[in-house]
């Protein structure tokens, strides 16, 4: 059973599904392009994650940075190959989406799923490391409302893109019920209009009255005791007795 039935209040899922899909791929652009410009300035990288390392508590996110500063170009590397696969997978799914191919959406609703975990992750880790360095409280409510609509917002646009192949197989499921029923009703009305054969009619038992008859009637090619004889005609002759 489907959750939404519409995307946005507005539009149908299939149309809120390529709006997605193209929303998604907008944003895996812009990922690239950033990480395009990155990977040439790899200096700038190490200089900037340390002073973050020097400057402020970054709890158990030191080790990570760390990891990033001793060769920012792997990392970055690896985040162009998979947002480059995220994008394609993103063209496929508006593909299906216009189509209404449900095994097109599904990579993408998986892979979007561990998309929002770790952004999920990435949130509540700017929220924790927001905490252990400022005392202002404004900034920590802010922050946490902003993340906490962001997410929302994001996990709901993945219900919409979840949703849709539950509705297309919903609707091909109706279609084949209402088909099915349709041909009951067609079969029902041929069999009482087709008019019955022979073979439909039913046997009775010969009446009395023919029963009757065929006592008076006489066989043919079977012999009669006595001088009586029935001829291929039948006709019976009989012989006349002399009484002299």
């Amino acid at each position: 059973m489907a959750l939404v039935y519409s995307c946005c209040f507005w539009f149908s899922l299939r149309l809120g599904g390529i709006l997605i899909g193209i929303f998604s791929l907008f944003q895996g652009l812009l990922v690239l392009v950033f990480c395009c410009l990155g990977y040439g300035q790899s200096e700038s990288i190490k200089d900037e994650i340390t002073n973050w390392i020097t400057d402020y508590n970054l709890i158990y996110a030191k080790n990570y940075l760390e990891n990033i500063q001793a060769d920012p170009e792997k990392y970055i590397t690896l985040v162009i190959s998979f947002t480059s696969i995220y994008m394609i997978v993103c063209v496929i799914f508006i593909y299906g989406a216009y189509t209404c191919n449900n095994i097109l959406m599904v990579t993408y609703i998986l892979l979007e799923l561990l998309r929002l975990i770790l952004i999920s992750i990435l949130v509540a880790t700017f929220l924790l490391l927001i905490k252990q360095n400022t005392m202002d409280i404004g900034l920590l409510i802010g922050a946490s409302v902003g993340g906490g609509f962001l997410l929302l917002g994001m996990f709901y646009i993945w219900v919409c893109a979840a949703n849709l192949p539950i509705v297309i197989n919903e609707i091909e499921h109706d279609e084949q019920a209402a088909i099915i029923s349709k041909l009951e009703q067609l079969l029902e009305v041929n069999q009482r209009t087709v008019p019955r054969g022979l073979d439909n009619i039913p046997f009775t038992a010969q009446s009395e009255d023919i029963v009757n008859r065929n006592v008076f009637i006489v066989p043919r090619n079977r012999g009669v005791n006595g001088n009586k004889r029935v001829t291929n005609h039948s006709t019976i002759t009989k012989p006349y007795n002399n009484f002299n």
